[in-house]
């Protein structure tokens, strides 16, 4: 007999547990979104990765707040010793001075480099083979239509009847077997600071430094090295066998003064280093040539050690450039070449370290002759 129920039972709901994961996914990935960006601010990037690093986890070290909000850990100082030493251009290996023929010249100033001036110059050539023209004296005027970026930017390149006439000039000098050297002055150059002050040397209230040798351009500025370069090579292409630059140097100080350059160095100032930075650079932008290429000296004792009157050193010189021009006298000359014997390493010393003298011939195989007042 079945069992009478005495309690009606009612109609149970169906439960959808399927959305139970499905809110759990959710709070875990709204949970991982606020950790994403929450945290990011305690991100550390270093070359090992990427670590979070959590205020409640540190190591006490100080940290600092930088201008956008993000922290920034803070180190102890670390004391780390920096030395910087001047550069040495001792180093170089050269051939310089290999095949310098002899070279027996007559000094031509400016004011007379001139056809008329030229051919009376030339006929006095009995003792000697060369014509030495000062083809950019210290007043800064190139004898030559130079193309130089240094000319056309200031237009330092001013045609004349004379530039015009150089090259047929320089054609007839080759065709009576005359050897030709052009000199140019390199630091004292009057005509570009009227252009331009920008690779003058300054004196502490902003003028541009002058003496009585005239007006000094900064021997550390590199674009002086280039312009010096390029006028070299454009003397070669119109037709010298030899380039030589005078002025390679620093202004003699009666006494110390404050002097502004146009250039920042990380080590000490130095008049050597810029000088003979100066030179070196000049000889490696000519490193190709297949032409002569010489500077002078202005001291003795430059012949033996750094001048740090002028910045000079010829014992450096003479590994760069194929000659070295000396203004001397000949009693002095022996002493000179007795100086510079130990340097001179290719070649002949007589014809690499060249005496300029005044209004006689030396007993050398080279030399450049001067004319002088009586």
């Amino acid at each position: 007999m079945a069992r009478v129920q005495e309690f009606y039972k009612g109609s149970r709901k169906r439960r959808n547990y399927a959305f139970i994961p499905f809110i759990a996914l959710l709070a875990l990935f709204s949970v991982m979104l606020v950790l994403f960006y929450g945290m990011q601010k305690y991100a550390v990037i270093s070359k090992d990765g990427v670590k979070i690093e959590l205020p409640i986890l540190s190591d006490g070290k100080a940290r600092t707040v930088d201008s956008e909000g993000h922290t920034v850990r803070q180190f102890e100082p670390v004391s780390v010793p920096l030395n910087l030493d001047s550069p040495d251009f001792y180093y170089v290996k050269s051939s310089a001075g290999k095949n310098s023929p002899p070279v027996r010249g007559i000094f031509i100033p400016s004011v007379n480099v001139n056809p008329s001036k030229i051919i009376e110059y030339a006929s006095r050539l009995v003792a000697g083979n060369a014509l030495v023209l000062e083809m950019k004296p210290r007043s800064g005027v190139c004898l030559w239509e130079s193309q130089s970026q240094m000319a056309l930017a200031y237009s330092l390149n001013q045609p004349t009847e004379l530039t015009a006439a150089m090259p047929e000039m320089i054609e007839t000098l080759k065709g009576q077997n005359i050897y030709l050297v052009a000199q140019i002055s390199c630091c004292i150059d009057e005509l570009l600071p009227t252009r331009t002050t920008a690779y003058c040397i300054h004196t502490e209230t902003g003028l541009n430094y002058t003496d009585g040798l005239g007006t000094w351009l900064d021997p550390y500025n590199l674009d002086l090295r280039t312009w010096i370069a390029e006028m070299v090579q454009e003397l070669y292409d119109l037709g010298f066998d030899e380039v030589v630059l005078a002025d390679v140097a620093h202004p003699s100080l009666a006494e110390p003064i404050p002097l502004l350059y146009t250039r920042d160095i990380s080590t000490e100032r130095s008049t050597v280093y810029a000088v003979c930075g100066l030179a070196a650079g000049i000889a490696d932008k000519l490193r190709d040539r297949d032409k002569v290429l010489s500077i002078y000296c202005k001291t003795r004792e430059a012949l033996v050690r750094d001048d740090f009157t002028t910045g000079q050193n010829a014992v450096l010189f003479m590994q760069l450039y194929d000659r070295v021009y000396l203004e001397t006298d000949k009693f002095t000359y022996p002493y000179n070449v007795e100086d510079m014997q130990s340097s001179v390493h290719t070649g002949n010393v007589y014809d690499r370290l060249v005496p300029v003298v005044v209004n006689y011939i030396p007993d050398n195989s080279s030399w450049v002759l001067v004319d002088g007042p009586e």
